[in-house]
C-alpha cells in the first residue's frame, strides 16, 4: 500500500512545477528600438580635414578646449590621462577609421606560456559609440623577450574627446628554461 502523505506530497509538487513551467512571465512594457541612440552616433559620411599626425600634435600641446584641464596637472599625470607613446617603442600605430574597425587591430604577444591579444577590444562593450563614428585610434608597444608593455586610446573625431583607452605592463615567464643540465645531473 501507497503511502497517502507521500503522494500528495509528490502531486503538490508536480502541480507546482507545471504551473511554474505553464505561467505566464512578466514582461517589460517598453518596445524595442531598432534605432540604437548612441552618445556618439554615426558620422562616417561627414568630412574632417584634420589628419591623424596633426591630431596627435594638437594633443600633446593640449589645443583643445576639451583638454585643457590637464594643464593645471604634472607631466607624470599629463602622460597617462592624454596618450603619449612609448619611448623605444617597437611599433607606434596612429590611423583615422571607424570605430568598428578597431577590433581588427590587435597585437598577440606570448608570456611564456599563453598567447595574448592586446589591446583586446570588443565594441560590443562600447555601446555609447557608434560602430560607424569615425575615430583617431593611437596604439603603442614594445614588445621584448622580458616584458610587454603596450598602450592605447581611441579619440572621437568629431569632439575630440578619447572614448576609450588603457595601457599594460606584462613580464614574460621563461618557461621553457631547463635547469637540470645546469645542475650537472647530465
Amino acid at each position: 500500500m501507497k503511502n497517502p502523505i507521500l503522494i500528495s506530497l509528490s502531486m503538490v509538487i508536480f502541480s507546482f512545477s507545471l504551473s511554474m513551467l505553464l505561467g505566464n512571465p512578466v514582461y517589460a512594457q517598453t518596445t524595442p528600438s531598432d534605432k540604437n541612440e548612441y552618445l556618439y552616433p554615426a558620422n562616417k559620411e561627414k568630412v574632417f580635414d584634420e589628419t591623424v599626425d596633426e591630431f596627435y600634435q594638437a594633443l600633446r600641446d593640449l589645443k583643445y578646449p576639451v583638454h585643457q584641464r590637464y594643464k593645471q596637472k604634472l607631466k607624470q599625470e599629463l602622460d597617462t590621462a592624454i596618450f603619449k607613446e612609448i619611448s623605444d617603442s617597437s611599433v607606434n600605430i596612429k590611423k583615422k577609421l571607424l570605430f568598428k574597425e578597431v577590433e581588427g587591430l590587435n597585437y598577440i604577444t606570448i608570456d611564456g606560456n599563453i598567447l595574448r591579444t592586446y589591446p583586446d577590444i570588443d565594441i560590443n562593450y562600447h555601446q555609447t559609440v557608434s560602430p560607424d563614428r569615425q575615430v583617431y585610434f593611437f596604439y603603442s608597444f614594445k614588445d621584448t623577450e622580458k616584458e610587454f608593455r603596450g598602450r592605447y586610446a581611441i579619440y572621437d573625431v568629431e569632439t575630440k574627446k578619447m572614448v576609450a583607452g588603457g595601457g599594460t605592463y606584462m613580464p614574460k615567464l621563461n618557461l621553457t628554461r631547463n635547469t637540470y643540465d645546469k645542475e650537472g645531473y647530465n
